[in-house]
């Protein structure tokens, strides 16, 4: 580990990294070092809990937000206005609210921007209804409708030769819409009876989804094959206290799924409080054992992993706070984000920005900075020092200008005119 970042540009300057290597470090650093801003928050437009937020990966600038009124609002995180001194609050650029006649009738679970075009975005929720969003004049251009909620939906980031969105309802059964078609065209059958409540698309492989059930299962499909299901994840070797083997994913309901960095791994979550890591080619777990999570509600969690393969860290809510911890490493040390004033519900990365934005209960969406954008409150305490050393050296040049014109040197003492004005009259003296 790198002392400073001088030592790693001193490093770099002399060839002993690589470029590559230099950016890992610095991206660890700033992410191991996340507080909550300071001098960083959004425009205040919800009014309702916020239940997902995306950033979008074409110029990784507009944040995209749901909330369970069925309001959606879009902010800018390269535009600001500056509020209550030097107060950065990330501007607005439109938004959706409750009552429009093409907002959701009900709560929002999921948002997400479709990946290759920041005029197009998706929405779904408890209305059981997936929406194709044209984000240029806030109206939606397609609509599907399902026979149960819609707990999650997503579209491949790195697809280019299917536009399928794979979405888990309330039915076992995960559902593939295709927009060209218009129709969903495809049918994954492999959970049990129970809602899906987790679907995420392989950042590595375009044609493998992984998904999360109440049946206690988490599953990885190829959607080219006939059959569909790849495996379902296991474990082996261990005894429930009812004599049964642990041939499940979970001891309960597989609410969250997220590939790694490099998509070399997936990692799940479930209702029995625990997250597990597992080898997305051999279907094996790690093991690494991470520590036991709170709170993990009965509907799809919304955790992150974030950082370069070898020092990824996961983001997840836990309650009213945000818990972290290394992916890798042997002994991971939880550490928590207390901010929200209510539970969290979701929370991302913004790479680009190096910062995490987490949304909750409390209908505030909050930025979590590299120690709190240090560098941005040392930058305006130095404009403040600048202010008064220059406001002193403005009254010395006015002290030293006084004194200047009060003393005469002798050698111009004559010179100067000593008559007094009060002499200076018509009147004869006397």
């Amino acid at each position: 580990m790198y002392k400073s970042t001088l030592q790693l540009l001193q490093s770099q300057s002399i060839g002993s990294i690589s470029p590559d290597d230099f950016k890992r470090s610095i991206d660890n650093h700033r992410i191991q070092s996340l507080e909550l801003s300071k001098n960083k928050d959004c425009d205040t437009i919800h009014t309702s809990p916020i239940n997902d937020l995306d950033v979008d990966i074409t110029e990784n600038r507009y944040l995209l937000s749901g909330s369970s009124d069925g309001s959606i609002a879009i902010h800018d995180l390269e535009e600001w206005r500056t509020d209550y001194g030097t107060a950065r609050l990330y501007k607005i650029v439109c938004s959706v609210m409750a009552g429009n006649r093409c907002a959701h009738k009900r709560s929002i679970e999921t948002v997400q921007w479709y990946p290759l075009d920041t005029g197009i975005f998706t929405s779904s929720g408890t209305d059981r209804v997936l929406k194709i969003w044209d984000a240029n004049r806030l109206q939606t251009a397609e609509e599907y409708s399902f026979n149960g909620i819609v707990h999650s939906h997503h579209l491949s980031p790195i697809a280019t030769k299917h536009n399928l969105i794979a979405v888990g309802t309330d039915n076992s059964i995960v559902k593939l819409v295709d927009p060209r078609a218009g129709s969903a065209s495809h049918s994954l059958r492999g959970h049990k009876e129970g809602p899906v409540r987790s679907v995420q698309w392989s950042n590595r492989d375009e044609f493998i989804l992984a998904t999360g059930g109440v049946d206690n299962f988490a599953m990885l499909w190829d959607v080219r094959t006939a059959k569909g299901c790849l495996m379902k994840l296991q474990r082996m070797g261990g005894k429930k206290h009812s004599g049964y083997t642990r041939d499940t994913t979970h001891d309960g309901s597989v609410n969250g799924v997220s590939f790694t960095p490099d998509g070399l791994h997936l990692v799940t979550a479930g209702t029995d409080q625990k997250l597990y890591l597992w080898n997305v080619w051999t279907g094996s777990k790690s093991s690494v054992r991470f520590p036991s999570l709170s709170h993990i509600k009965k509907r799809s969690v919304k955790f992150c992993v974030a950082g370069n393969p070898s020092n990824a860290v996961i983001f997840a809510p836990t309650g009213s706070s945000i818990t972290s911890f290394g992916l890798n490493s042997k002994s991971t040390k939880a550490k928590h984000f207390y901010g929200h004033y209510n539970s969290v519900n979701c929370c991302i990365y913004h790479e680009s920005g190096h910062q995490l934005l987490s949304g909750g209960n409390d209908h505030k969406i909050l930025v979590w900075s590299y120690k709190g954008d240090e560098d941005y409150e040392m930058f305006w305490y130095n404009q403040r020092e600048k202010l008064i050393q220059r406001q002193e050296r403005e009254e010395t040049n006015e002290e030293n200008s006084a004194t200047t014109t009060q003393h005469v040197p002798p050698s111009l003492a004559h010179t100067v005119d000593t008559w007094s004005d009060d002499d200076d009259s018509d009147e004869p003296p006397s």
